[in-house]
């Protein structure tokens, strides 16, 4: 069994048994590429038979502080699967290891865009809805103690993402002049502005394009892209969430035991 075989295994053996992981031996995967690679044979093991199981993606660090807090200068990138995508509903706190709770513009894809296109290309074949993603994490406290390559390889901390109701941008609308506060159970936890996103979310998803690139892939037609939290994380508690965007509205979920 190969080094990424074995990493593999023990994250599927992870989410079987609903039992942490003390750590993810990453020793000897020089590269981040290395690490993409126990990524993608995750979500093909985990997929099991889908054809084409990857429905987006989720874009990791991507403010300046949470990058210094894992030793690295860019963002990384997480897959998500259908089971990852939800629209509304009612969370099990039990279905998740150790999460947290972020607010977030998604971008919906309507169209491929090539590699070559421009943030002004990606945003003509957008929608943007308002939305949440629950990082959670196979290794035990985790935030924000491990490593860069331990985050790759558990699939940038994939967990759920909550999306809300899509609209068409136009000019009009500041991406990189938003603000969102966050409710829970009624009582304001969070706010923050879109600028926390590598100054405009809009940037995030011009760096996953081109990291995409960079390993032959592509944004395509009918994925999300959750593009980066507006604030530092913070636990998930059972109760109900509510985020409320500057022009995309609100969005929210509840969690209970």
């Amino acid at each position: 069994m190969t080094k990424t075989e074995e990493i593999v295994t023990s994250l599927l053996k992870a989410h079987e048994e609903k039992e942490q992981l003390s750590s993810i031996d990453t020793e000897g995967f020089s590269t981040e590429e290395a690490l993409y690679e126990v990524q993608e044979e995750f979500i093909q093991r985990w997929s099991g038979d889908e054809a084409d199981p990857v429905k987006g993606y989720k874009i990791s660090l991507t403010n300046k502080g949470l990058q210094k807090v894992f030793h690295t200068d860019a963002p990384v990138y997480g897959t998500l699967t259908e089971q990852n995508v939800l629209n509304d509903g009612v969370l099990s706190k039990k279905e998740f290891f150790d999460p947290l709770v972020e607010a977030e513009l998604m971008f919906m894809i309507k169209e491929d865009i090539p590699p070559s296109a421009d943030s002004a290309e990606i945003l003509e074949n957008s929608l943007i809805a308002p939305g949440f993603e629950i990082p959670d994490c196979r290794i035990e406290d985790w935030f924000p103690k491990i490593s860069i390559g331990e985050l790759i390889a558990d699939n940038a901390v994939t967990g759920k993402v909550v999306v809300g109701e899509p609209i068409k941008v136009t000019p009009a609308i500041p991406l990189d002049n938003l603000s969102v506060k966050v409710y829970h159970n009624g009582e304001e936890v969070a706010e923050g502005p879109s600028a926390y996103v590598l100054d405009n979310p809009l940037n995030a998803v011009v760096w996953l394009k081109e990291m995409l690139a960079s390993q032959g892939k592509s944004l395509k037609k009918g994925m999300t892209i959750s593009s980066g939290t507006f604030f530092s994380p913070f636990p998930l508690e059972v109760g109900k969430y509510r985020a409320v965007f500057d022009h995309f509205g609100e969005v929210e979920f509840e969690v209970v035991d």
